[in-house]
Formats: C-alpha cells, sequence, structure tokens
C-alpha cells in the first residue's frame, strides 16, 4: 500500500518530526489508559452506579471510565496491565529510534504473559470468593469464562494443575534464569546458598588444618629451644667442673688459677640458631621491603556496559539452523546443545550411529551460510562435533575478572598469565616458564597489542620486582610507552646512558640498532647465567635461585639472585626488514635474527624467554626455525588459510572474528579463547601506581643493568686503548676500587662509582692502557692485573698520581 502523495513529498527532517508526532501520540494513550486503568481500580464501585449527565469519579472522565471498565472487567482483568508494555515499546522506538526490549519478543510474551496472569487471577479469586471484584472479577471475564469451562469440564484440581504448568512453561520461554532454577532444584547440584555454605566449611577446615599445622610446628619450635636451652646448661654445668678442677690443681701446685690458659674452647659445631633463608624480597641488594604490589585489583575496570547475555531464543534460532543444514545433507543427528561464551558459543553435535565425522566437517561453509554468522568453524570433540559460531553481540572479558579467577589466584606457576576466556567458560591460565617462549602474529587491529598488555599486567600482578625483569622492544615507539615508568623496579637496561634522562628515554628499544645491541648484551647475560648454574651444579633457575636463598652459594664468588627475564618484542618483521636498506642494516637484521633464536634455544634453563609479535605472518618472517622454537603460539585473525598455516600449521585463524578471539595452541592441541581486555586507562594507572613506589638505588636509580656490549669494530673492550695525556681526575679511585674487589667491568664502574656510560668507558681504556686490567674477552669480566695496592701505587706514581 503505497502513502498518500503529500507524505511522499515529504523531506527527511519532516518525515523525522512526524515519527516523534506519533510516538508522542501513543506515548500519550499509553499514559491515558494508565490513568484510566489506576482510577478505576480505585473507583470502580462508585462510577458503575453513575448515572447519564453525572460526572464519574475516574481521573480520566467518563471514556476513562469506559476504557478501564473494558481492559478490568470486560477483557483480561488486573493482566491487561501487562500490554501497556507493548505501547510503551512502540513509543520508545518511534521517538529515540531504539529498540528497548526485541518487539516481537516483547509481543508474544506480554500477550502470552497476560493471558496467563488472567487465568491464575480468576482461578484465585474463584477460590477466594472474589468472583465479583472489580466488576468482573480478578482475571476479568475472558479469565473467568475459561476458568468456568475448565471447572466444568476437567474439574478444579485439574484446572490448577493446568494453569501452573502453563505459567511455567511461560517463564521457561521468557527467563534463562528460571530455567537455570529448576534445573537446580531437580538436579543434585547445590544451591547457591548451600554452594557457599559448603565453600565456607570447607574454608574453615583448611583453617583448622592450618591452625594445626602452625601449632605443631611451634611446638616443634619450642621443643628445639628446650633442647638448646639443655645442652647450654650442660655446657655451663661441664665449665663450671672444669672449672673446679682446674682450681684444685693450681690451688695444689701453688699456681694462680687465674693464669693458666685454655686453648681448648675453639669454635663449635652445635647448632645456637639455624640460618635465616635469603628473602629475595625484602633482604638488600636486591629486595625492596616497603614494595606494594597493584592494591588488589581497584586499578582495573570492570567494564560491564560491554558484556551481553546470549538469549534463548538466539540459541534455539541457531540449534534449528543447524539441525535445518545438516537435514539437507541427510545427515541424522541426536541432539544439539549449546556451551555460550562471550564471544562464541559451541554447538555440541551428536551425530547418530552410522554418521561419519568427515561429512558434517566438509559442510563448515554451507553451515556458515545457513547461519549467516561469522567465525563458523568445526571442530572435533571427545564426544561430539563441535560448532563454532559468534554470538550476536560479542562481550568483553575484562582483566579484572581473569585475575580475581581462582585458576590465577591459586596457580603455582612461576609466570602464570591469565590470557582470556575458553568457550568451556574456563578462565585460561598457563606459565611462561614453561612455554617457554611465546609466538604471537595476527592482522592489524585484531587485538594483538591488548594481549600483550594482558600478558605484561598478569606477570605484574604475580611477581616481585626482585624476581621479573622485561626488556621492551617497541619500533612503533608507542606501544609500551607506558612501561616507562617501570624504570626503576621492573625494567633491565643496557648501562650506556650518559645521564639519567638519556636512561629513562632509552628505557623502551625503539630503533633497530639498539635492538639488536640489547639482543645481543641479553645473550652475554645468558651465558654469564650458565657459566653460575654451572659453578653452583644446578641445571635450571629455580633451583640455582633455590641454593642462593639456603645460603648455599657465596656472593663474594660472583653468585647472585638470578630474576627472570622477559624479552617482549613488537613488530618482529619491522626490525628484520632490510629490502631497500644498507649494509648496516641488513647487518643489524641478521644480528637481531641470530639474537632471538640464540635465546629462543638456550634461554630457559636460564630464565630468559621471549615473547615475539608481527602482524606479518609470512614464511620470511616466521622462519621454520623460528617456529621450531616457539611452541607455544597466539594467532588472532588472520587474512588468508596461508598466514593462519605459517602461524599454527594449521588453518582456522582466518576464520575468527576478531575483537581478541584468538587460537590458543601449547605445541599440540589448538583452543578458541577470548582474549581478556585491558585499556590504555588501566596500563597507566598500574604502572602509575608501582612508579610511585621506591625503587632501586644503584646508579640513576636503575634496578637491573644487562651487560655491556662492544660496538661492531671495536677490538678493545668499552673504551680500550684510552689516551692517557689527560687522566680523568677518577682514575685512582677507579683503580683502587677493581685493585681492592678483583672485579673490572664498565657497568660495575657505572654501578658502583655512579658514572655515567660514557666517563666509565673512558676511565676503563685508561685503566687497560696503564696495565691495571686486561683486554675485553668477550662475554667474560675483565682480568685484574695487579694483585693488590702495594703494587698499583708504583703505577699511580709513573703517572703522577
Amino acid at each position: 500500500m503505497r502513502a498518500p502523495a503529500f507524505i511522499r513529498n515529504w523531506d527527511e527532517s519532516q518525515k523525522a518530526t512526524a515519527v516523534k508526532l506519533l510516538g508522542l501520540c501513543i506515548a500519550a494513550v499509553t499514559l491515558f489508559i494508565f490513568i484510566a486503568i489506576v482510577s478505576y481500580l480505585l473507583h470502580w464501585k462508585q462510577d458503575m452506579s453513575f448515572l447519564p449527565g453525572q460526572e464519574v469519579a475516574n481521573a480520566a472522565g467518563s471514556l476513562g471510565y469506559r476504557t478501564g471498565k473494558f481492559f478490568i472487567c470486560d477483557f483480561l482483568g488486573l493482566g491487561s496491565v501487562a500490554l501497556l508494555l507493548i505501547l510503551v515499546v512502540i513509543s520508545v522506538k518511534l521517538l529515540t529510534g531504539k529498540w528497548i526490549l526485541s518487539f516481537a519478543r516483547t509481543v508474544l510474551l506480554t500477550l502470552t504473559g497476560a493471558f496467563a496472569a488472567s487465568l491464575l487471577l480468576a482461578c484465585a479469586g474463584k477460590i477466594a470468593g472474589l468472583e465479583t471484584a472489580f466488576g468482573g472479577g480478578l482475571g476479568g471475564a475472558c479469565g473467568a469464562a475459561v476458568i468456568d469451562w475448565g471447572w466444568r469440564v476437567v474439574g478444579p484440581v485439574i484446572t490448577i494443575v493446568a494453569i501452573l504448568l502453563l505459567i511455567a512453561l511461560w517463564l521457561f520461554f521468557c527467563s534463562s534464569r528460571f530455567s537455570k532454577f529448576m534445573a537446580g532444584v531437580w538436579s543434585n547440584q547445590p544451591s547457591p546458598e548451600e554452594a557457599e555454605e559448603l565453600r565456607r566449611q570447607r574454608e574453615e577446615e583448611r583453617e583448622a588444618q592450618r591452625e594445626e599445622q602452625r601449632r605443631l610446628q611451634q611446638e616443634a619450635r619450642e621443643a628445639r629451644e628446650k633442647e638448646r636451652e639443655q645442652k647450654r646448661l650442660e655446657k655451663e654445668r661441664k665449665k663450671q667442673e672444669e672449672a673446679a678442677v682446674v682450681a684444685a690443681v693450681a690451688e695444689q701446685d701453688g699456681e694462680d688459677p687465674m693464669k693458666i690458659e685454655r686453648d681448648e674452647e675453639g669454635l663449635s659445631t652445635d647448632i645456637e640458631k639455624e640460618l635465616k633463608p635469603i628473602d629475595n624480597r625484602l633482604d638488600p641488594p636486591d629486595g625492596l621491603p616497603k614494595f606494594n604490589f597493584p592494591p588488589s585489583l581497584d586499578l582495573l575496570q570492570s567494564h560491564e556496559t560491554n558484556r551481553h547475555e546470549v538469549s534463548t531464543e538466539e540459541l534455539v534460532r541457531n540449534r534449528n539452523k543447524i539441525r535445518a543444514a545438516l537435514a539437507n545433507y541427510k545427515i541424522q543427528i541426536n541432539d544439539v546443545t549449546a556451551i555460550v561464551g562471550p564471544t562464541v558459543t559451541l554447538y555440541k553435535v551428536y551425530p547418530a550411529p552410522g554418521v561419519k565425522i568427515a561429512d558434517i566437517k566438509r559442510l563448515q561453509e554451507d553451515i556458515a551460510m545457513s547461519l549467516k554468522a561469522k567465525g563458523v568453524r568445526v571442530v572435533t570433540l571427545d564426544d561430539s562435533v563441535g560448532i563454532e559460531v559468534a554470538n550476536d553481540f560479542s562481550s568483553i572479558v575484562p582483566l579484572k575478572a581473569l585475575l580475581n579467577d581462582e585458576a590465577f589466584r591459586e596457580s603455582k606457576a612461576e609466570l602464570p598469565v591469565a590470557i582470556g576466556y575458553t568457550i568451556t567458560q574456563k578462565v585460561k591460565v598457563f606459565d611462561l616458564a614453561d612455554a617457554p617462549h611465546l609466538l604471537i602474529a595476527g592482522a592489524t587491529k585484531q587485538g594483538k597489542s591488548v594481549g600483550l598488555n594482558v600478558i605484561v599486567s598478569s606477570l605484574l600482578y604475580s611477581r616481585h620486582p626482585s624476581e621479573l625483569k622485561f626488556v621492551f622492544i617497541d619500533p612503533k615507539m608507542v606501544e609500551f610507552s607506558s612501561y616507562a615508568q617501570l624504570l626503576h623496579h621492573y625494567l633491565a637496561v643496557l648501562p650506556s646512558a650518559a645521564s639519567e634522562e638519556d636512561e629513562i628515554s632509552s628505557a623502551i628499544v625503539k630503533k633497530p640498532k639498539d635492538a639488536e645491541k640489547i639482543l645481543r648484551s641479553v645473550c652475554v647475560e645468558m651465558d654469564e647465567r650458565y657459566e653460575l648454574l654451572s659453578k653452583a651444579g644446578v641445571n635450571k633457575i629455580t633451583l640455582y635461585n633455590d641454593k642462593f636463598r639456603q645460603h648455599h652459594l657465596r656472593s663474594d664468588q660472583g653468585h647472585r639472585f638470578l630474576p627472570y627475564i622477559v624479552v617482549v618484542v613488537d613488530e618482529y618483521a619491522d626490525l628484520t626488514m632490510t629490502s631497500g636498506g644498507g649494509p648496516e642494516a641488513k647487518a643489524n637484521g641478521r644480528s637481531i635474527t641470530n639474537s632471538i633464536i640464540r635465546l629462543a634455544q638456550k634461554g630457559r634453563a636460564a630464565g630468559i624467554h621471549v615473547i615475539l609479535a608481527t602482524q606479518r605472518p609470512s614464511v620470511d618472517v616466521i622462519s621454520g626455525l623460528i617456529k621450531s622454537n616457539f611452541p607455544m603460539r597466539i594467532a588472532f585473525r588472520v587474512a588468508s588459510r596461508i598466514d593462519s598455516m605459517t602461524i599454527l600449521d594449521a588453518p582456522g585463524a582466518e576464520k575468527l572474528i576478531g575483537k581478541g578471539d584468538m587460537l590458543f595452541s601449547a605445541g599440540i592441541d589448538t583452543e578458541r579463547i577470548q582474549c581478556g581486555f585491558v585499556s590504555g586507562e588501566e596500563i597507566d594507572s598500574i604502572t602509575e601506581s608501582i612508579s610511585e613506589q621506591r625503587g632501586y638505588a644503584k646508579s640513576y636509580n636503575t634496578p637491573y643493568y644487562l651487560p655491556d656490549v662492544e660496538e661492531p669494530g671495536e677490538s678493545g673492550g668499552s673504551g680500550g686503548g684510552g689516551e692517557m695525556g689527560d687522566l680523568d681526575e677518577r682514575f685512582r679511585e677507579a683503580a683502587e676500587l677493581v685493585v681492592t674487589t678483583q672485579k673490572a667491568s664498565t657497568s660495575y664502574l657505572q654501578t658502583r662509582l655512579g658514572m655515567g656510560f660514557a666517563k666509565a668507558a673512558r676511565v676503563m681504556g685508561q685503566l687497560e692502557t696503564a696495565g691495571v686490567v686486561g683486554p675485553q674477552e668477550g662475554a667474560k669480566p675483565r682480568q685484574v692485573l695487579v694483585p693488590d695496592l702495594n703494587s698499583l701505587q708504583a703505577i699511580l706514581d709513573s703517572y703522577g698520581k
């Protein structure tokens, strides 16, 4: 039916105004009906006896009285009030242009609900003797007619049971909570209150066990103290007896007993008090006694407005479409169940006997077309075939929810990472220390940068600054800027800054040349750590640190507590691109690749782990050698099947829907996960809360210096062959330091004397020229050639120092 000509000639503004006016009219009608019904309920007895020409008590006048009488008396009784919801939804749509509820669903549920309420109220009124209330009973004339019919035909009991079943059926279609409640009532699962009580009881039992353990430990300590006290008293008694014997002998020999010397006291092997284990979080030089982790999870946001529930209507619709699509190809199935995830729902298809799984997997594209949905994947499960379908409205998984989950809170991992939420509604936590390295790839704006931030934030919430250091390499220069504030606590940097400002500006590595240098430095650090592990007779960092804490390794022999080092490289392809570059760029690219491969091959035992991210998952970037050393991989959405094969050695990443939807592979199985979300504001809050606390007090307050490395082309050490014509004013101080401690390196002078890199390198070169220290020998520390200060003085005198 065509609109009249004058309406077709309206412009857009006139049409919009007309729609708004229509919405206002419907809203006014809704308000009139509401006032008429409410006023009728209050004055129905008075108004039913009014005569023509008299005023009615209804606030909406005589028309309002007739309207209220129609809805309450002649139609559905009190259930008619629900019908106003339909008019409210229509008026809101016309006024705002948005549906506050699904219109078709609202109309259907409202009409059926009003009818069910009319029957229930009419039945209750008949039982209670209120058949004349409001003129037509509680359920109106419609409800009364149906109830009277049921009373006559099937009797009161069957009529009441049928009404209750009708109400239950309406609640089933209306509310998923009702379904869950009924499932809980009919199953053996405890109610939420019972579950909370069971949890509380288990917590009390665990606390009682811990209290009993503390009591036993206290009794053991008291027993040891009592035993020590008895030994002390026994020793005192023996001393007194020996003193008495000595005095008696001396008196007999005519000697003064006070002059008799005792040489047999010596050292005692009796343990008076056990050595306290080193606490790397508290004890200097590595400890920060007053450091506080980010305060609980208050710095993170809940993102409630971006979380959506999947409606029952959507689940039923997709299940029916899956059944229909398979039936078109004569594939019989027994059942289809749904497991709802934040972004994707897994529909588990149970095929009938004799149906091949390959037949269902072959129809992946046809199923996707029939569902008209993105992100459809067909996977093989243990007991069924899984069809992953994107939800109509995806939900954000906040990092706060991941870190608040028991899977993260109770994790025993060395480097726990809560990466996201699985389709089976579980928080995915993995141990980066076991990974041992992680490869992340995906197209632009598919969630890769957010995923990196989630990983870093998880580690910041789980590890103390003495236990973890980061090396951030960011060729894009903007992704990791917020983490520069962690310089005093969590960052590992090169000792090459000339000033504190220079050190802060270079805390996040941004240039390929600097990236090449710091990666070589991390390789040197790895080699030095392997030497320490070899001297300690252990094969991994955890055993080494345990030995160090228990005082089994001596600091004066070079041993120290070793924190984990996590190297985070963003846009790896940008670092290794050499096309169009000169010889220096190509050399840097080769050196970066070689360093990454070395760290990936050997870094695990030394506590060094690499996270490699790229948006170009091509074979020239992710080579076979890289893939073989990065068994744990994450793929966000990519452009093609070839890219997915390059990352995961399997297709599927091209079917993802983006916005953090990812495939996680730990080397064998591939799992679909919705990556957690953390905003830039949350990252800033975390880093600010850490940076405001007191940091380490080394040179420039930097927590961790990596070993210095030579620039390409240098033959000596850093500053080797320094000019001796103009000795530095701190030459004597530096010489005395290295001879006294028998340690020599540029970074050592920076740390102990507070020098900048350039000055320390110049002084070290002069010490080498003067014969105080030997030349640089790769990763090994310089050899100190002067044995003591007396020998040094002769050298200083020759230079007028």
